[in-house]
């Protein structure tokens, strides 16, 4: 069944879209089910102000608009996330990927990386876990010198652990990082080396433009991992 996230995921990936645009993608994902709901959608969206039209049938976001950021849950993701909590259920951890950061960059990497952020006293419990069935390396908490030598350019998982106090969210009903987080991680971190010079201060720029960011909860967590005067130093020399 078509919800308003869908209507609004698409809009965010064209600056102008018509009716017959959006229910032809929208069938392709096999989500327009009944007419009727579509069209009740559509039309809070429009009441609400969270989408304008331009003239009969044809649509577009306010110029303001900013999209809710949330991880996409890849089957990978799902199956992890199953397999840590029939083992672990009482556990704090979250999962990502270096996918999480594609939309936002100038120079894409060929890099598939997947994070499990873990508390640290069961960090090894959970490596063990999945190093032994899992048809991508695992890590436990690679350093730099680790990392050049061993995982860069190539597929792996790496387990990290969690600091206390992440800013966390629920997506598909799986623990992933809030927008906050990943700013503050990508942002020396080992695993994102990559993201050096000109390209850091592309990320947040994008990230920025198209996110709501909550300044607060990331400059607090940002002190957590030392980090509060480099976000400062880009949040200002960017003017965001």
């Amino acid at each position: 069944m078509v919800t308003t996230n869908d209507i609004l995921n698409f809009a965010f990936t064209h600056k102008i879209f018509t009716r017959k645009e959006l229910i032809a993608n929208l069938k392709s994902e096999d989500q327009i089910g009944s007419p009727g709901i579509f069209s009740e959608q559509l039309n809070r969206l429009l009441k609400s102000g969270q989408l304008v039209r331009v003239e009969r049938g044809v649509y577009k976001l306010p110029d303001n608009a900013r999209k809710d950021f949330s991880v996409v849950c890849s089957d990978e993701i799902k199956q992890i996330n199953q397999q840590i909590k029939i083992q672990f259920p009482f556990i704090d951890f979250c999962l990502w990927s270096t996918s999480t950061l594609m939309p936002y960059m100038h120079h894409i990497p060929n890099l598939n990386l997947l994070f499990i952020d873990v508390e640290r006293e069961v960090a090894e419990s959970v490596f063990n876990l999945l190093n032994a069935d899992s048809l991508l390396r695992v890590f436990l908490m690679p350093d730099q010198t680790n990392f050049d030598r061993y995982i860069s350019g190539s597929d792996a998982i790496i387990i990290r652990p969690l600091i206390s106090e992440s800013p966390l969210q629920l997506v598909e009903g799986i623990n992933t990082p809030t927008i906050e987080k990943v700013l503050v991680d990508i942002l020396g971190d080992v695993e994102f080396s990559f993201l050096r010079g000109s390209e850091i201060n592309y990320v947040y720029s994008t990230v920025f433009e198209m996110h709501n960011i909550n300044k607060n909860k990331l400059l607090r967590y940002a002190a957590r991992r030392g980090r509060k005067e480099e976000v400062e130093q880009l949040i200002d020399i960017n003017k965001l």
